[in-house]
């Protein structure tokens, strides 16, 4: 018993506490019911007994108290609704943190995070007198090529519209289509000018600040009607989509196998029709694009079987099925991510799918055989057309290319510095193709393993500006063949 209470007692002496408090850093006031987490660095020694990630949430007056923290590295974070994420030492808002060692002998820490605001807007939508048009429909879409929806807000009664919570970087904005008071149309408003996306000015939202003064002038113009018949057997619903949004138009099944429909208010451009449907376990779609310029008239849309996708594996043999990860994109918008089922079938239109390739492999392509295209690729996601019965080709190459190495600034190596990877095309008009980011280890080292032939940059700093198009001209150059392992030594990018 006595050596058991003199192991105990010398446990609690070489386990720290940490403490601290969460501030809104723009009114100083404490942030209660905060997360909080307290991570250890990939590759740190920890004992067999530790906890691993802590995890709790500040209490009324925003302040934290971990007991019991074993020596090594951490990353001390702050997350909340509304804010940016926070980490403990960090040079500005928005930025990756320092990590911070616990030693042996540490008794106590504090450490005051203090959270910053994501960005927003506010603006109004006016008619041709520059009167504020009341309950109109505003729409956010990214700025950077593809373009995606982020969110839809209504005006108030005057006008006016706010949207918050957005991350820093630039977007435009646009106002949506309908029918005033005397039924005369507006058609979708890009802010500040214009009907065209091209002619749109994008509007760049910075961490914490509110840009005011957001105004859409609704241009008059021509709505559309669309009409058709949709047949189904099986209860399926039609939904139309635009870029402003959807509606489900037609419902259809056993008892009304051929229905009319008539949509009317919709802008001029592309339209998507989804149909969707279900019966006994057996499922139904189909994907219908229509570019309208004028009325459409006379549509005739069907609800086709679904079938078990088929995958063609390509590039290894004895591989286990690999968990897809896939995303629906429409024309409003691109759908949260899921792992498919293995007999899982995918409804007709356009998708974007990835997955983590198996040990000593690389993902070089995902294909649809439907047509024979090759799919785009966007962020590790790639781009593609799926019909009813979807066949993929899946090429999976062995001999993946690494990169690895050891951050330091002035001789010494830098624990837990945030290093980030570009692969990126020189004479492209996009030219980061996908960027990725880790942290070094207690040691300073590094490694991006299974990367794919190409031309990348790699540079460490912990003011990395996403944004800024020049900041990856100082960076290390690396050309990746199949199978190539480069080590870079990095020196820490200091502000």
């Amino acid at each position: 018993m006595k050596l058991l209470i003199a192991a105990l007692l010398l446990a609690s002496a070489k386990a720290a506490v940490i403490q601290g408090v969460v501030l809104d850093e723009e009114t100083g006031n404490p942030l209660a019911r905060t997360l909080v987490t307290l991570t250890p660095l990939s590759g740190a020694s920890l004992p067999a007994n530790s906890a691993g990630v802590l995890s709790l949430r500040t209490g009324e007056r925003g302040g934290f108290t971990m007991l019991s923290v074993r020596p090594g590295w951490y990353v001390l974070k702050a997350i909340r609704r509304g804010f940016a994420d926070t980490e403990a030492g960090q040079l500005r808002p928005g930025r990756p943190g320092m990590p911070f060692e616990i030693t042996a002998d540490a008794v106590s820490n504090f450490f005051q995070l203090r959270m910053r605001h994501l960005a927003a807007m506010t603006g109004t939508v006016l008619d041709e007198n520059s009167e504020g048009i009341p309950d109109w429909p505003v729409h956010v879409y990214t700025a950077k090529k593809p373009v995606r929806r982020v969110t839809e807000v209504k005006t108030d009664e005057r006008g006016n519209f706010r949207v918050g919570g957005l991350e820093p970087g630039l977007y435009v904005v646009r106002s949506g289509a309908g029918l005033l008071e005397d039924d005369s149309p507006l058609l979708p408003t890009y802010y500040k000018y214009g009907l065209a996306l091209e002619t749109a000015e994008p509007v760049r939202l910075r961490l914490g600040e509110t840009l005011p003064d957001v105004l859409i002038r609704a241009a008059k113009g021509k709505l559309l009607q669309v009409n058709g018949v949709f047949s189904s057997s099986v209860a399926a619903r039609l939904t139309l989509i635009t870029d402003t949004g959807r509606r489900v138009i037609a419902t259809a099944g056993p008892f009304n196998p051929n229905t009319p429909f008539e949509a009317a208010g919709i802008p001029p451009g592309p339209i998507e029709f989804v149909a969707e449907g279900t019966v006994a376990g057996a499922e139904c779609g189909s994907y219908t694009r229509v570019i309208a310029e004028k009325d459409v008239a006379g549509v005739r849309i069907g609800c086709g079987p679904l079938y078990r996708p088929s995958i063609d594996w390509q590039g290894v043999r004895g591989v286990a099925f690999t968990p897809i990860q896939a995303r629906r994109v429409d024309l409003d918008g691109t759908g949260p991510p899921r792992t498919l089922r293995t007999d899982e079938p995918l409804p007709p239109g356009h998708w974007e799918l990835t997955l983590q390739p198996p040990a000593s492999y690389y993902l070089a392509s995902i294909r649809s055989q439907f047509g024979g295209e090759a799919a785009s690729r966007d962020d590790g996601w790639f781009g593609l057309y799926l019909g009813n019965s979807a066949r993929l080709q899946i090429v999976l190459a062995p001999r993946p290319g690494t990169i690895s190495g050891v951050v330091s600034t002035a001789g010494k190596a830098v624990a837990g510095a945030t290093v980030y990877l570009e692969l990126y095309n020189p004479d492209g008009p996009e030219k980061r193709l996908q960027l990725w980011n880790l942290r070094t280890d207690p040691d300073g080292r590094f490694t991006f393993p299974q990367l794919a032939p190409g031309r990348y940059r790699v540079l460490s700093s912990f003011d990395f500006d996403p944004d800024d198009v020049n900041l990856m001209d100082r960076a290390d150059v690396v050309t990746l063949k199949e199978g190539d392992s480069v080590t870079k030594a990095l020196e820490m990018l200091l502000p």
